[in-house]
């Protein structure tokens, strides 16, 4: 647990001086590499609770001491270094994925209970609606859209609207993979638009067939692959509760990063000493 956090912490501060090259506030009582920390310990052990990732971190003196709410300020701002982290990281994996197949699909992240839309603090917006077609429910809040490699680790993610369908949202992101790259989706990806869209950036969709069309002899192999995107959704979520608590929007959606750059940080880990050492080479 302790060589744990002491590594991680140790890529943050990496990234935010290195990387970055991020220089703190002479007045400043705490690092933004602590910080972001503590945010990383909120959202993985924490269930998202700063609150519970505050008390233990000041009870152990991981960081230098910090009020509660100044703490969740600081994280707020660190919007734009929880992008750049992941992006960073999803560079590293891109680089290792020599296959160049991935797995596109996307999850619902419910700001409130649909019994509850109507009296929504946070947000209330018709556009957030959206259908579960796997559970077969709507549901109030947002979609993660994210294509992951054949091993599970994060390359990209958009966060759209409820409401927004799959196949709209992949002409935000999917044309940022590599030339040459394969993408596998379910039935809710087939597109003959978006095909051709994507094959102007050299990239390759692979929809799987619905029942009615003509049968895919790779149709096996494609869902062994897409099993990847469904683990990595199912780990992701565990780490929610119930919901993502937040006292404002901006808070909320940058949580909802903070647990998309805490699978991101826990699959770098995954891999080999020499494969984490070519992110900083």
């Amino acid at each position: 647990m302790e060589q744990r956090m002491i590594t991680i912490y140790c890529l943050i501060e990496e990234f935010l001086k290195g990387v970055m090259e991020k220089e703190e506030h002479k007045l400043s009582e705490i690092s933004d590499s602590e910080v972001l920390f503590l945010g990383y310990l909120a959202v993985n052990d924490f269930n998202g609770n700063y609150s519970k990732a505050h008390y233990y971190g000041m009870g152990m003196k991981l960081v230098n001491e910090v009020e509660y709410s100044r703490f969740t300020r600081r994280i707020i701002q660190l919007e734009e270094e929880i992008e750049q982290l992941f992006v960073f990281l999803s560079d590293l994996f891109i680089k290792l994925n020599g296959l160049q197949i991935y797995s596109v699909d996307s999850f619902p992240v419910e700001l409130c209970q649909i019994q509850r839309e109507k009296r929504s603090k946070l947000w209330r917006d018709i556009s957030l609606k959206g259908y579960n077609a796997s559970k077969k429910k709507y549901f109030y809040g947002f979609k993660v859209h994210m294509v992951v490699t054949t091993n599970q680790e994060p390359v990209s993610y958009y966060i759209s609207e409820g409401s927004m369908h799959d196949t709209t949202a992949s002409y935000k992101f999917l044309p940022n993979l590599p030339k040459n790259s394969i993408v596998i989706g379910d039935k809710g990806y087939i597109s003959g638009k978006l095909e051709s869209f994507l094959a102007k950036f050299g990239i390759e969709l692979s929809a799987l067939k619905r029942k009615n069309m003509q049968q895919d002899p790779a149709h096996k192999v494609k869902r062994k692959i897409r099993k990847g995107v469904e683990t990595a959704f199912s780990v992701i979520t565990a780490k929610f509760g119930k919901v993502i608590r937040a006292t404002s929007i901006r808070g909320f959606l940058v949580k909802l990063k903070l647990f998309l750059l805490a699978y991101s940080i826990d699959r770098f880990f995954k891999l080999s000493v020499a494969h984490q050492q070519l992110a900083f080479n």
